[in-house]
């Protein structure tokens, strides 16, 4: 299944002549002055459905200070207020971008994501005195903002028709990969039915391995998308099965091309754990428990990481999946995450570091304290088993969850910048 970017924007082209009004060839017109109105008022209805990037967004709060600045009548205290709230959330905003993407519990200074996306670090200085000192003087907060709008038109706006001839060839990419993996799939199956020897087949995957790593060429982009169409294609998945059904069928088909891929293609098993968690971490209507695809994808994953022998073991990669667990709480990731722990039960060292947060970032679990001032005795209703046709652990569940607090689900608050 193909991964949507759902765009607050009807076509490319909106978003083309938002860009020539943000960014006129002729600046400080009256005309000028108005398309910038414009597309300023654009961006905020854009922003009201969602998705907006914080490029854009920065954008216009930027040129909106510099239009605020030529106001009659604006008093020297509100213009460096707007500059400040503008240039601090531009800032903030790509600051917070970077620590969402790394997914650590020791996030990066501000400082270090700046040097990490190529953002002056003069710009996180000005962000801070701004937030914490007195604010800037005009001189040096129209200088970081006209500075501000070059970067973001070098990262981003100049960009647009380069992304799209990327995107452009990347389509093409992944259908011709896809088309590949399946001919794969069908071969193997077929080989297997007739019985082929080991020889061929081994054959029949290095052969595989060669073309995918070839056409990649060691394309970063390339790698991610033979991953993700894996993943989100369900070519790994089989066709039909019921919940808690083995996999054998499907590792046999794909771990020989799995492995020597991870071997070959560097980053490829970062990637291929990184989309089998988004597919799984992914909202859905129904039950996520009876969800019978990730549960396979969750499945796959252990295999991904634990079972194959890699050239590169990559051991952060645990670390990495146990601190996914942790943030995105939840049936499977809880799952997979005791499934890790189990592993490594023969490590005290993991296991210390990463059980008490682990079962700290739960949503709920088994029921460890009672009703205050509730008078229950233990041994008889144990003796008993059942109390009033249930089960002594369900009544106990029915108590606490109608009379004392309990955790819930609430949405979590993204951070500025951050797209859901």
């Amino acid at each position: 299944m193909s991964r949507y970017t759902t765009t607050p924007w009807r076509h490319p082209s909106d978003l083309l002549h938002v860009r020539s009004q943000l960014y006129p060839p002729t600046p400080t017109t009256p005309t000028t002055t108005s398309a910038q109105r414009h597309a300023i008022t654009r961006i905020q209805a854009w922003k009201l459905r969602g998705n907006l990037p914080h490029a854009v967004e920065s954008t216009a709060l930027l040129v909106d200070a510099l239009l605020h600045h030529h106001l009659p009548g604006t008093s020297s205290f509100s213009i460096r207020a707007v500059y400040s709230a503008a240039f601090t959330r531009f800032v903030t905003g790509f600051c917070d971008i970077g620590r969402n993407r790394e997914r650590s519990l020791e996030p990066s200074s501000m400082l270090e994501i700046a040097r990490q996306i190529g953002m002056p670090v003069e710009f996180v200085a000005l962000r801070h005195e701004a937030t914490h000192e007195e604010l800037p003087g005009v001189k040096r907060l129209v200088d970081a903002t006209h500075q501000a709008l070059e970067w973001l038109w070098r990262v981003y706006w100049g960009r647009l028709e380069e992304v799209e001839r990327e995107e452009g060839v990347g389509k093409e990419f992944r259908a011709e990969v896809v088309g590949l993996l399946k001919g794969f799939r069908k071969g193997r199956r077929d080989a297997l039915r007739r019985g082929q020897g080991q020889g061929e087949q081994e054959g029949e995957v290095r052969g595989m391995r060669d073309g995918i790593v070839q056409r990649c060429g060691g394309s970063a982009v390339r790698v991610k998308t033979v991953a993700e169409a894996l993943v989100d294609e369900r070519l790994i998945l089989p066709a039909s099965r019921e919940m808690g059904a083995p996999l054998d069928g499907a590792f046999l088909l794909w771990d020989d091309l799995l492995s020597n891929l991870a071997n070959h293609l560097p980053g490829f098993r970062r990637m291929l754990l990184t989309s089998l968690l988004a597919s799984i971490g992914a909202h859905t209507a129904t039950n996520p428990a009876g969800d019978v695809q990730k549960e396979a994808l969750s499945r796959w994953l252990l295999r991904a990481l634990f079972e194959y022998d890699y050239a590169d073991t990559e051991p952060h990669l645990q670390v990495q999946v146990m601190k996914w667990c942790c943030l995105h709480p939840g049936h499977w990731s809880e799952w997979i995450g005791r499934e890790i722990l189990q592993r490594h039960d023969s490590e005290p060292g993991f296991s210390e570091e990463w059980s008490e947060i682990f079962e700290a970032s739960l949503l709920g679990g088994a029921i460890t304290s009672r009703v205050p001032g509730e008078e229950v005795d233990e041994d008889t209703r144990m003796e008993e088993g059942l109390v009033n046709g249930k089960d002594t652990v369900d009544v106990e569940r029915e108590i606490v969850e109608a009379q004392s607090w309990h955790r819930a689900l609430t949405p979590m608050a993204l951070p500025i910048g951050v797209v859901s």
